[in-house]
């Protein structure tokens, strides 16, 4: 029987292009199932190159070249699946295969981007409050140097252990990074993940339950002196004064703040990445002024949109 090959030397001959790299990102779901997201990066070193890749991706592959693609991914993809499930003794299944493409321009470079991505079902195993992620891994793995695999854990969880360590941690993603050259043994990179959610909705709902009081209270007091603000005494009042500069210091930096530069901080905070969906409700601006504002964005190289199903992730650029 042909031993098979291991699944990151596979993710990364994929496309065989001199001087590409590849970043594999396992965005791990509370549930067990997890999306992977093989993203290839190809340096276009000129104009020529740019415009090309430029037209391509305007362009697009006709309905049968993709149809063929993305059948012969998934049945790649299925070989490994089988190995997986002797290995880890239980069922799992691929779905939700995508072929896209992109392209990323920075200042000083551009990459042509090629994208594979699919949803493993029950690739990690649960019990209690605790999840494992490694035993899916097979057959071993081997990171090149110009691989970087992104490990994205599910919030609420923490991690408990890991072998190998992971070379460094963003928010909820943990990275490999392949430079020196990676050997992974069987059954690696391996994690043990333990929730911790329960304590931190907990103390969120009590600060919520503290602002709430504090407020009641504050408009019962309100009420009850409905104080004068239009005399001298009270406009001069230190207090008053300082509660007034406070709110016009955050109405101002509201209106000065420029809408990429919001969705930026925005994605920062939740560690570089998060749906058009979470961005559009948690800023409160309409869909379409939030997907005008996204293109610009992915116009100017600022972000990566990525198509997951039926939503948008939007990833930063540079990280």
């Amino acid at each position: 029987m042909r031993r098979l090959l291991p699944f990151f030397i596979f993710f990364a001959m994929w496309v065989s292009v001199a001087g590409a790299q590849s970043i594999i990102t396992i965005e791990v779901y509370d549930n067990g199932n997890a999306f992977w997201t093989m993203e290839k990066r190809l340096p276009l070193t000129n104009q020529t190159e740019i415009d090309y890749w430029d037209e391509f991706i305007k362009k697009g592959q006709d309905a049968n070249s993709s149809t063929r693609d993305i059948s012969e991914f998934s049945q790649r993809i299925d070989w490994f699946l089988g190995s997986a499930e002797k290995s880890a003794k239980r069922p799992m299944k691929a779905e939700k295969f995508n072929i896209s493409y992109d392209m990323v321009k920075t200042p000083s470079d551009a990459y042509g981007i090629i994208r594979y991505g699919f949803e493993w079902k029950n690739f990690s195993r649960q019990d209690s409050q605790k999840m494992f992620i490694g035993d899916s891994f097979s057959d071993g793995m081997v990171l090149s140097s110009d691989n970087v695999l992104v490990i994205r854990i599910p919030d609420g969880y923490e991690v408990t252990s890991t072998s190998p360590g992971f070379d460094k941690r963003d928010g909820n993603r943990l990275i490999w990074d392949g430079t020196m050259y990676r050997s992974f043994g069987k059954g690696e990179p391996a994690l043990v993940l333990s929730y911790a959610g329960g304590y931190f909705a907990w103390f969120v709902i009590a600060i919520v339950m503290v602002g709430l009081v504090s407020g009641a209270s504050f408009l019962f007091w309100k009420r009850s002196h409905k104080p004068d603000l239009t005399t001298k005494d009270n406009a001069d009042s230190p207090a008053v004064a300082a509660n007034t500069d406070l709110m016009t210091s955050q109405v101002q930096v509201k209106e000065d703040m420029e809408d990429e530069e919001m969705i930026e901080q925005f994605l920062i905070k939740y560690g570089g990445e998060a749906y058009q969906s979470r961005i559009v409700k948690e800023s409160r601006f309409s869909k379409s002024k939030i997907s005008l504002v996204l293109a610009k964005m992915k116009d100017e190289g600022r972000i990566l949109k990525i198509k997951k199903g039926k939503e948008n992730l939007i990833r930063l650029a540079n990280r």
